[in-house]
């Protein structure tokens, strides 16, 4: 059977964007192309997997097709809730074991989207490469319906839609609250749908530390003294230097999550690695304080963009959406570090009792700490919910550093969180 919008929709359809909202406007945009159809249902190890082919849209005259997984444990409790992981063209035995842990902490749906953004796209751009050459054509051409953000977040919205109709069509309770999830460009298109789908009950963006743009790129040229090698595909346009252009600044108050932040009440977990080379190692620095609560991040220690294969994160992943599933409280983890001395004075304390606080270090003799190893050291509590400790400064150089949580789920399953990471000295030593 397949399903298509309708009719009535189109004839409420909006005129042209609204230049001034363009990402809401554009995801509100009926579309006639909208459909889903069940193509293979199948019974693994008490699971139950059912493939979806979805078309989210058309784009600039080209048809948005993408796969989706639904996952439903063998017992379901938490039929209003589902996660909604966002990838482009990984692993699909991975992203099958992913949902499954997901799936039975939760006692919850889990279901994967994948090929988003659809590529390659004009001349065989892929990723990022994609992003900013339609970031160029918005700042030639000033058409709102550029940017790709835009129809990467339609594609979870309308991701959305789907597993609602398919689960009401398959005699089940729809799912009204969703986590959504996904990493680096996907991570970014969790951002975008937060703030564009009330539906979203929490999100888990992960790899994507570059909240308040303007903020990252001028904190990585004071203290690299260029911009990450990781962003060439930006800045071979220019774009970096169009910053404070008009129609740049437009942009950026649709695409820079930061411009939405006010909007971002459910519950947040960042995943991020300590040494992802896209971004400087304190990146937080310019958004955290700025999200409200409730709000938590686990950085996972000598781990680039990948997150070391991402086993940890997934334990802290699966607690947060059981967490949200079950409606319980999230655990607060707060922090300070003030200058004492010649280092840091570093207190942490947490609303649930910790297992163990860990503080994890790293040096360099210069300030990119992207390529050095970090160590940990337990820290003592009292009773489990404060540990406090000086950090002294190097004799040169410099430290980073953050302190660690480790937990354990009313699932039984262990999960860890983090402090920000900071830098001592704190100076910008490619500042001009």
């Amino acid at each position: 059977m397949r399903f298509a919008l309708p009719l009535l929709c189109l004839l409420l359809a909006a005129g042209p964007l609204n230049a001034a909202d363009a990402l809401s406007d554009y995801v509100r945009k009926p579309d006639a192309s909208f459909a889903w159809k069940q193509v293979e249902h199948r019974d693994v190890d008490g699971f139950t997997a059912t493939r979806l082919d979805l078309t989210s849209q058309t784009w600039r005259g080209h048809v948005w097709q993408h796969q989706m997984l639904v996952v439903r444990p063998p017992q379901v409790r938490n039929k209003d809730a589902a996660f909604l992981f966002i990838t482009g063209d990984g692993d699909a035995a991975k992203l099958f074991n992913l949902l499954k842990t997901l799936a039975e902490r939760a006692g919850a749906i889990a279901v994967g989207l994948n090929r988003v953004p659809n590529q390659p796209l004009y001349d065989g751009r892929r990723e990022d490469a994609l992003i900013a050459h339609t970031f160029d054509q918005f700042l030639k051409t000033g058409d709102p319906e550029w940017p790709l953000l835009l129809p990467m977040t339609k594609s979870a919205v309308r991701a959305m839609d789907a597993v609602q109709a398919f689960a009401s069509a398959d005699g089940g309770a729809k799912p009204t609250r969703f986590v959504v999830g996904g990493a680096s460009k996907r991570g970014w298109t969790t951002w975008l749908t937060a703030a564009a789908d009330p539906r979203v009950a929490g999100i888990a963006p992960m790899v994507i530390d570059m909240l308040n743009m303007n903020a990252q790129l001028n904190w990585a040229q004071q203290v690299y003294g260029r911009q990450s090698e990781q962003i060439n595909d930006y800045t071979s346009l220019k774009l970096v230097e169009r910053m404070h252009e008009p129609r740049m600044v437009e942009l950026r108050s649709w695409v820079d999550p930061y411009s939405h932040r006010k909007s971002y009440s459910m519950p947040k977990l960042l995943l991020l690695g300590t040494n992802d080379p896209y971004w400087t190692v304190d990146a937080l620095r310019h958004y955290w304080n700025e999200l409200p609560e409730p709000k938590l991040i686990f950085q996972t220690p000598n781990a680039g963009h990948d997150l070391a294969g991402g086993r940890e994160a997934t334990q802290t992943l699966a607690a947060f959406f059981q967490m949200i599933a079950d409606r319980e409280p999230l655990p607060r983890l707060q922090w300070s570090f003030n200058a004492k001395g010649s280092g840091v004075a570093i207190e942490t304390t947490t609303s649930t009792p910790a297992k163990a606080f860990r503080l994890w270090t790293a040096d360099s003799p210069d300030r990119d700490l992207r390529n050095d190893r970090w160590a940990s050291e337990e820290l003592p509590s009292n009773p489990g919910r404060k540990a406090a400790t000086q950090l002294s400064q190097p004799a040169s150089g410099y430290r980073a550093y953050l302190v660690e949580a480790e937990f354990t789920a009313s699932t039984g399953h262990a999960y860890k969180l983090s402090t920000e990471a900071r830098v001592t000295p704190d100076t910008q030593p490619a500042q001009k």
